[in-house]
């Protein structure tokens, strides 16, 4: 995937983002760790249409929430994120046009955000990655480039998710199981293939659903306010 870096490009580089996409949905999933030839295309064509990195990655969390309630089959993927990003692509661009050459554009703030990070509950292995989440979210508040500030605030969500994920290790045989029961009525209709693959990103949803706060939809709602 080669993504053209246009000259004195502020903020995040066309590859940063592209990387923050492609660790982002495969840490949501689980499984091989890369985009398909079809998101490939389609992640390069957002990113130079100027969608944020935090819509897309929105999108993919509120993809996710729609395929849990419906037991959708098959990876998830940009591809099935597809409608709900440029269903709104229109909006995002003309945000950035109004602001493009304005110097006194307004700041992300994300002291409200960090406020209930901080009453956010965890268990002592994630006390270390809790401080540090509100740590990077505290050095991003007030910056000036939403962009950069969003790309990097979902990267520091991820990195927390997957810390989580990491220290429920003990809990994995636990969680398959529990996946296992939430695609009961899926079993007799996946591969043995399939089913694994439901199963790591059911498991991996179970523990990311005890962080509600921490994900790209949260900071795309606090970056798209701005």
């Amino acid at each position: 995937m080669t993504i053209a870096e246009p000259p004195h490009s502020p903020g995040p580089s066309p590859a940063e983002k592209a990387e923050a996409v492609r660790a982002y949905l495969v840490a949501v999933r689980g499984g091989a760790p890369f985009l398909s030839a079809a998101d490939g295309r389609l992640l390069v064509r957002w990113i130079e249409q100027g969608i944020s990195v935090a819509r897309i990655l929105a999108a993919v969390d509120e993809v996710a929430e729609k395929r849990r309630k419906k037991m959708t089959r098959g990876r998830l993927t940009l591809t099935a994120c597809r409608r709900s990003i440029e269903g709104r692509k229109k909006k995002s661009v003309e945000q950035s046009d109004s602001n493009e050459g304005k110097s006194n554009a307004p700041t992300v703030d994300f002291s409200p955000y960090i406020d209930a990070l901080q009453g956010m509950v965890v268990t002592s292995r994630l006390t270390a990655a809790h401080t540090r989440l509100i740590a990077d979210m505290t050095a991003l508040s007030n910056t000036a480039d939403p962009e950069r500030a969003a790309t990097e605030a979902v990267s520091a969500c991820r990195a927390f998710q997957e810390t989580a994920w990491r220290s429920s290790q003990s809990e994995h045989q636990d969680l398959r199981a529990q996946a296992l029961e939430e695609l009961a009525a899926l079993r007799t209709v996946l591969s043995t293939e399939a089913l694994e693959a439901a199963i790591d990103e059911v498991a991996r949803d179970i523990v990311r659903r005890r962080f509600p706060l921490v994900s790209a939809r949260e900071v795309w709602d606090r970056v798209s306010t701005t």
